[in-house]
């Protein structure tokens, strides 16, 4: 199949640059169409026919037409198509469009769009479409892009690509960009990635970068430092006009959090982790849980720095364990409480947030504060705790006991981080927290 699809290709591209013999003329299963040869100085034709060889059989076609523009240019259009079946049973069909040529002044160019579809006896379907075009100029410049869509079915599933691209290159230097993006589903569940990259080039020197990223139903996957600070950018210009956590606030919601010797905007204040390793009592070095980086959900369990902690029911049973014993303590808000701030929540590349925590934590590692819902405007009471040992921090909020979020205790003395939310043993997705910094009109305050 695959010899069969390569030549499919080549037909498929060559049907602007050369004759107009159709596909059984060149392969001995039908006539010669009329016209004589096209190109791009004159001519034109068409055919088709059938071929059988030892892939299998079909038939195809092909045209072309001769342009002449006003102005002195000229170029070839033209379109072909057929189907073929191998000897396994897969039908291959194939249709493409052209046209390219070259203008008085000098710029040659040239675009087209094209389709292949595979069918196999036993169901399954793979289409791709794609189209893309070029030109270069009489100094040299040149530009090409592309783009194309793949989509395949079967008995167990279906998936579908997504793909776009360009290039330009020019008197200084020449930039590159390209994306990708896919999502498949299958009786296990659904997974989606995309993939960003660009290069460039100059007379001083070049850069590249990548972004990708990969998701699935549950579990983690990478998101890069840079993605997350720009999403911290809009997310925190998206809440700035919340009014949750504010001194008014509190007078409002009577039953929301607050630690009794703290002041007026002390939920805002970032704690730096010397403050919170001090404070509790944790002796070691901080672990950052960078969740999709150095903690990774695999099929058989949770990697940490490469490798094996726990399955990944034993890792979620360990979390709902932490946040469990914080709502089991007994912590009184008249007590001591360190504030690590206010952060907001939110799923992929989300740019803005109904999903606020203010978080605390005293000096037995028991975490209190406030959860705060957008939408409708209401509040709830958070409890949880810290493992001061693997400096695991987790929590609950409200009544509920799911579900349970979670985040490295070093994690939230940073601006932004990723965090997992457990909704039971059996399912886990991947949030980021976003730390909201005090607004304007309290930091006189």
């Amino acid at each position: 199949m695959r010899r069969i699809i390569i030549v499919i290709a080549i037909i498929g591209l060559s049907f602007t640059l050369t004759d107009s013999e159709s596909v059984a003329g060149r392969r001995g299963g039908g006539g010669r169409g009329g016209g004589g040869r096209g190109g791009f100085s004159g001519g034109s034709g068409s055919g088709g026919g059938g071929v059988v060889n030892s892939y299998g059989g079909g038939a195809g076609s092909r045209s072309s037409t001769p342009i002449d523009g006003p102005r002195g240019g000229s170029g070839t259009a033209g379109s072909g198509g057929g189907s073929y079946t191998t000897k396994g049973g897969s039908t291959i069909d194939y249709k493409a469009a052209g046209a390219g040529g070259t203008t008085a002044g000098g710029v040659s160019g040239g675009k087209y769009v094209g389709g292949i579809q595979v069918t196999t006896p036993g169901g399954k379907e793979v289409t791709r479409v794609g189209k893309g075009g070029g030109a270069v100029g009489p100094e040299g410049n040149a530009i090409a892009g592309k783009s194309g869509v793949t989509v395949g079915t079967g008995p167990e599933g279906s998936f579908a690509t997504k793909y776009k691209g360009g290039v330009a290159v020019g008197p200084q230097g020449a930039v590159a960009g390209s994306s990708k993006a896919g999502i498949a589903t299958g009786p296990e569940g659904t997974v989606a990635g995309a993939t960003r990259a660009g290069a460039a080039v100059g007379p001083y020197g070049a850069v590249a970068g990548r972004t990708t990223v990969a998701a699935g139903a549950g579990g983690t996957y990478y998101r890069s430092a840079t993605a997350i600070r720009g999403q911290g950018v809009y997310v925190r210009q998206g809440v700035v006009n919340y009014p949750c956590f504010r001194p008014g606030w509190y007078a409002q919601y009577p039953g929301a959090w607050f630690a009794a010797g703290w002041a007026a905007g002390a939920v805002w204040h970032a704690a730096t982790w010397g403050t919170c390793a001090s404070y509790c009592g944790c002796s070691e070095a901080p672990v950052y849980y960078d969740y999709g980086t150095n903690v990774v959900y695999e099929d058989d369990g949770v990697y940490v720095d490469g490798e094996k902690t726990a399955s990944t029911e034993q890792y979620a049973q360990q979390a709902t364990a932490l946040a469990d014993a914080g709502r089991d303590a007994k912590a009184s808000k008249e007590g001591e409480w360190l504030p690590l701030g206010v952060f907001a929540m939110v799923q992929g590349d989300e740019k803005s947030s109904n999903h606020l925590f203010q978080l605390s934590v005293n000096k037995d590692g028991v975490i209190r504060g406030n959860y705060y819902d957008a939408v409708t405007d209401s509040t709830s009471l958070v409890y949880g705790s810290v493992d001061k040992k693997t400096q695991r921090a987790a929590w609950t909020v409200g009544d509920r006991k799911t579900p349970v979020y979670e985040v490295g205790f070093a994690n939230l003395t940073k601006d932004d981080s990723t965090m997992l939310v457990h909704y039971g043993t059996d399912r886990t997705q991947q949030f980021t927290l976003i730390r909201i910094e005090k607004p304007e009109d309290e930091k006189t305050e």
